[in-house]
């Protein structure tokens, strides 16, 4: 601006006032112009400047490098200017020395372009590293993951083998231990009486023990608990092992988003509609805003550290299988999670 002001004075000076006789008359022209130039520049930085200063102070909140190079060109300015006073060569050399000027105010324009190019790139850079860092560790996080399932696989195999030949034997209450040690439950020591009177029209016995062992999980941590199956059921449509998955991790869910809360809350119902249609609700309360849509996202879980079987997991289950549809909403701190089932 400095630079910029002497450019103005000095044509100012040399258009208007050089050579008159009453130049205290027009001497105003000097201020007026120097307030002109001020406005001017004033409205370029409102208009062009304005709207990219709050990005500029998020990107670049300590610009040590930009102040080194404006106190750089301002001193040099400052000491041009002094040495053409000094020596009394300002007026013979002005020339020269407006040339000078516009030099200064064109590097130093250059120059924090030239600033905010790099560090712009380096962002950019920067960002590039860190998201390869991320889809690293994620990848790390899968793998490990993978490998466990792995591993629990192949225990499952060998546990499920040793139960099949126990069965072949006709020997089920070595079957019943075996899977009771396996699983870490004691079926036989446990009587809660209100979960079996509420699930007795559940006549599928995989089904039924699946959903009784996980109501005892609940009761145990003293989560309130309401189940309702509202006719007798002896068959569903569709595959028991895929319609046990979904109700294992929908009841897997609830209990872990319940497990930590004030005033947790699950409720279980199986509700038939007529033969060919039925209806599983899965319901717990809600303490924290939960997005269904970055839920119902693949390999996404609010667990901690994102590990266990998330709402994706079913979405994945139902999808392309005509028998089954999987809904979700969340009603006044409450997640209703329903899974449709239907013949065809």
């Amino acid at each position: 601006m400095s630079s910029l002001f002497d450019l103005v004075d000095h044509y100012t000076y040399a258009l208007f006032l050089q050579g008159k006789s009453n130049i205290f008359i027009l001497g105003w022209l000097i201020p007026f112009n120097d307030l002109l130039v001020t406005i001017i520049f004033g409205i370029i930085v409102i208009k062009l400047i304005r709207p990219r200063l709050t990005w500029f102070i998020v990107n670049f909140p300590r610009p040590v490098r930009l102040w080194k190079i404006t106190s750089i060109y301002f001193l040099l300015y400052i000491w041009l200017t002094v040495v053409a006073e000094k020596d009394g060569i300002a007026n013979e050399y002005a020339p020269l020395m407006l040339i000078m000027y516009l030099i200064i105010i064109f590097v130093g324009g250059i120059g924090f372009v030239s600033f905010i190019r790099s560090n712009a790139k380096a962002q950019r850079q920067q960002q590039l590293i860190n998201s390869y860092r991320n889809q690293i560790e994620t990848a790390q996080k899968v793998n490990a993951q993978y490998e466990d399932f792995r591993r629990e696989r192949h225990d499952m195999k060998n546990m499920l083998l040793s139960v099949q030949g126990y069965i072949r034997d006709h020997n089920d209450e070595k079957a019943n231990q075996l899977l009771s040690a396996f699983l870490q439950t004691n079926i036989d020591g446990k009587n809660y009486e209100g979960i079996d009177k509420s699930l007795s029209r559940l006549n599928i016995s995989g089904l039924r023990n699946l959903i009784k062992e996980k109501a005892y999980r609940i009761v145990e941590q003293e989560i309130p608990l309401a189940i309702e199956v509202n006719a007798k059921i002896d068959s569903l449509p569709g595959s028991e092992v895929k319609t046990a998955r979904i109700i294992g991790i929908l009841l897997d869910n609830a209990i872990e988003a319940t497990s930590n809360q004030k005033r947790p809350y699950i409720q279980i119902a199986l509700l038939r509609h007529d033969e060919e249609n039925y209806e599983l609700v899965v319901a717990n309360s809600l303490e924290k805003t939960l997005d269904l849509n970055k839920a119902m996202k693949f390999e996404h879980s609010e667990k901690e550290n994102h590990q266990g079987i998330g709402l994706s997991n079913i979405t994945q289950l139902v999808d392309n299988d005509d028998r089954y549809s999987f809904s979700a909403e969340v009603k006044e701190k409450v997640i209703i999670m329903t899974c449709f089932i239907q013949g065809k």
